[in-house]
Parts: structure tokens; sequence; C-alpha cells
């Protein structure tokens, strides 16, 4: 069904139909300047360790060029679990949007959208949960058709190694910040990752 679904968002935009018109056949190297100018993806997103880790990692995507032509399209059809956006707001109606880490009976850990990790105790926050748009925007209006193309197919280039399987380390809707623990996991861990702020 949610194939079905994507194929109908996809052709409703009209961009497929238009490559199909037009023969459009992308070029991964014009792609990777858009993706890295005009696209303005890298202040999202990662790739060989370079750009910002609020976005999922994208230097190894296990997905088809039509799921990633769907993911730029229609970035709210399919949200990878791993990468929902969280939020929480505290008391005095401050709001922090990120990403979940980790969560337990007295605490919320997240990365929030400046890539700062935190930490809050429950009892100081008014209210916390999943958002359920996805952070990504459409690029449906801002690139064109050809434009699509060409980041379709350099970002199908990033292939995760043979047999490593689906999922690799992120995709168009991929996992986990490099860095970041498993759910459950506590705090993230690494060298590139800022120390915790002590909870408000």
């Amino acid at each position: 069904m949610w194939a079905i679904r994507a194929s109908l968002l996809i052709l409703s935009s009209g961009v497929l139909l238009a490559q199909a018109d037009s023969g459009l056949t992308g070029d991964p190297a014009r792609g990777q300047t858009i993706f890295e100018g005009k696209g303005n993806c890298m202040s999202c997103h990662r790739i060989k360790g370079v750009g910002s880790r609020t976005g999922p990692d994208l230097s190894e995507i296990a997905r088809t060029p039509q799921q990633i032509l769907t993911k730029l399209l229609t970035p709210d059809t399919e949200i990878n679990a791993a990468n929902r956006p969280f939020r929480v707001t505290l008391k005095n109606g401050t709001v922090v949007n990120g990403r979940l880490l980790n969560e337990d009976t007295f605490t919320v850990q997240l990365m929030d959208d400046k890539e700062n990790l935190r930490s809050f105790i429950k009892s100081d926050l008014r209210d916390y949960a999943f958002v359920e748009k996805s952070p990504m925007p459409s690029y449906k209006d801002k690139l064109s058709s050809q434009e699509m193309a060409d980041v379709v197919a350099y970002l199908s280039t990033l292939r995760p190694p043979p047999g490593a399987g689906r999922g690799g380390r992120g995709g168009a809707g991929g996992g986990a910040p490099a860095g970041a623990p498993p759910a459950g996991g506590g705090a993230a861990r690494g060298p590139a990752a800022p120390p915790l702020e002590p909870p408000h």
C-alpha cells in the first residue's frame, strides 16, 4: 500500500512525468553541487564526516531512486522511527526541538536542532512528544525536474558496502546520527560529540 501511495504522490507532482517526457538523465556531479549548494542539504545531513548531525547521515543510502525521489518530494510520506522529530516544552514555555536519543523514568535526552546534546528532567517539563511532521522541506517547488534527477543520481551513488543489508547507515530516511547511541542506550558517545548539558 505504501508503494502504491508513494507512486501516486510522485506521479501527481509531475516530476516523473516530466522526466519521462523529456528523457532526463541525472548527473551525479551536478547533483552533488546542488546538494551542497542550492539544496542546502548539508545544513541537516552529513556525508562522509562532513555536514550537520541534525538529520540522518546519508553516507550510505539503502534506498531505491524512487524512494529517494519520494522523500525529496513528500518527506512526510515515510519517517523512519529513528528519525522522528521530538519536542519538549519546559514549564516556562521554552520549546526545544530535536531528535530523541534516550528516555528513562525520570529524564529525556535529545540532540537539539543546533546539534547540542540536551538532558531534561521530566518534572521540569510541561510536555514532551514526538512530532508527526517531518522537519525536512519538500523540494517539489524548489528544484526543477532536471535538478531533482541530478540529486537522485548523486544520492544513488552513496551505497552501503556489499552484504551490509538494508538500512545502511541511515538512507534517505535512515538511522541515528554518527556517534549517537542505539535506542535506550543513554547519552551519545564519540570524539566529535559535545558533552551533555546539565539537566534543565
